[in-house]
């Protein structure tokens, strides 16, 4: 999920708990007649299950996301985690208290308390982190004057540890792709998490991406140009229909330039499909006349 979804969940968190905690403290305080405070009492109870509803998913989240990570975390992750944790019997024995054990409920409002102010640090660790880091980072490609400072294993050492922070490496080094596809994949990745990743850090990746990727066509024998084009139909063209509709036809180069941009308009989206992907998909779907 991309941080800045995560980041207005974990702010509309906080903001919920709040007004929780406030109608709580109401009831117990300045609330006397109890007209008063069954309407509280009704909005306090809406309000708590949506806290307990985003905390849940906001818990989903770190589960996927630590899952599948391959380095060591890091501090922040593992304060994250850690006050991520504690609130769980937290809100469990709130929850417990007000459906089962009554004679408790003198407690609530320090529990109330307790859990708001966890809500708050656990929230700064995730949307105020990405609120108080924002990167300017703009579209980054190789160049000629990229020779330098390229790497080969500092690139996959830098795709091992920011890529596998939200999927598993296996999908990276599956796929085929153009060097420009390359550069449109790790530059759209980037930005999902552009505190944590500089432009310094596309351009390995990127380049190492590229590398292992020529490694792996001579040792198995791939056609590189075959498995750039069939993955981009895979990925592009099942969207919208059947596979077997794309292979049973016949046409030639121009045939299929038509058809793709047909297509590619279809979705009403200008980035659905790059230059070089559609050249990507014409030569494959076209050259399968000559086989």
């Amino acid at each position: 999920m991309n941080p800045l979804i995560i980041s207005i969940l974990a702010t509309l968190f906080v903001i919920i708990g709040t007004c929780a905690v406030f109608i709580m403290l109401e009831m117990t305080g300045r609330v006397r007649d109890n007209s008063g405070k069954t309407a509280w009492r009704s909005i306090h109870k809406k309000l708590g299950w949506i806290f307990i509803v985003l905390f849940m998913v906001m818990l989903a989240v770190m589960i996927q996301k630590v899952s599948v990570f391959q380095e060591e975390l890091t501090a922040r992750a593992v304060i994250h985690i850690i006050l991520a944790l504690i609130l769980i019997p937290l809100i469990l024995f709130k929850v417990l208290i007000v459906r089962r054990h009554r004679r408790f409920s003198n407690i609530l409002p320090v529990l109330g308390v307790t859990i708001l102010t966890l809500s708050f640090a656990l929230t700064g660790i995730t949307a105020g982190y990405y609120v108080l880091h924002r990167s300017n980072l703009s579209y980054t490609t190789l160049s000629a004057m990229d020779a330098d400072i390229l790497d080969v294993e500092l690139g996959k050492a830098t795709v091992s540890k920011k890529c596998s922070k939200c999927h598993s490496l296996e999908r990276v080094y599956r796929a085929f792709k153009s060097d420009v596809g390359w550069a449109g994949t790790v530059n759209r990745m980037a930005l999902l998490d552009s505190p944590n990743i500089t432009s310094f850090d596309v351009k390995q990746s990127i380049n190492y991406l590229v590398e292992q990727q020529k490694i792996r066509q001579k040792k198995n024998g791939v056609n590189l140009e075959k498995e750039i084009g069939q993955t981009l139909v895979t990925r592009k063209c099942s969207v919208c229909h059947d596979l077997d509709k794309v292979f049973d036809s016949e046409k030639n180069a121009q045939e299929w330039t038509a058809t793709v941009k047909r297509m590619a308009a279809t979705m009403d989206d200008p980035e659905f499909l790059s230059e070089q992907e559609t050249a990507d998909i014409v030569k494959f779907l076209s050259g399968r006349l000559k086989e």
